[in-house]
């Protein structure tokens, strides 16, 4: 698979993973667990609507610049935003560790997660050093 559709589909499978996550979060109601957060007012806080444009919008727009994308800005701006969600991503394991080491689903995803957001790194280095997604390279 070609560079360009890797890193594409690399994007999407975080996001994917994001709302797999979300959905374990959710699943308890299925079991009677209460899942509303203790200070929760029946209105989502526009923090809450930024941090789903930047986790799973941002990630698919980038799946979509990176199959017709071809810029040297464009492989800094991947790469150095693959860093940072891979750095968000160890530290919400941190903290999924921290608060709930009992949920091996959330742990398993969320290390999956890091793996995926490592070859992502790799691959849009990859993408820097060439300055194209053009390659085939596997």
């Amino acid at each position: 698979m070609n560079l360009r559709l890797r890193t594409a589909f690399l994007w999407v499978l975080i996001v994917f993973c994001y709302l797999v996550h979300g959905y374990y979060h959710i699943s308890g109601l299925f079991f009677g667990i209460d899942v509303r957060m203790p200070d929760a007012t029946g209105k989502m806080p526009l923090a809450m609507h930024f941090f789903s444009l930047l986790v799973e919008i941002l990630p698919l727009g980038m799946a979509v610049a990176s199959l017709y994308v071809n810029r040297k800005w464009f492989g800094w701006a991947n790469f150095l935003l693959a860093i940072l969600f891979t750095l968000l991503n160890i530290l919400h394991l941190g903290e999924t560790v921290m608060q709930e080491a009992d949920d091996i689903r959330q742990l398993a995803l969320l290390s999956l997660v890091i793996v995926i957001n490592i070859l992502l790194v790799m691959d849009t280095n990859k993408f820097r050093k060439a300055g194209t997604l053009l390659s085939t390279e596997s």
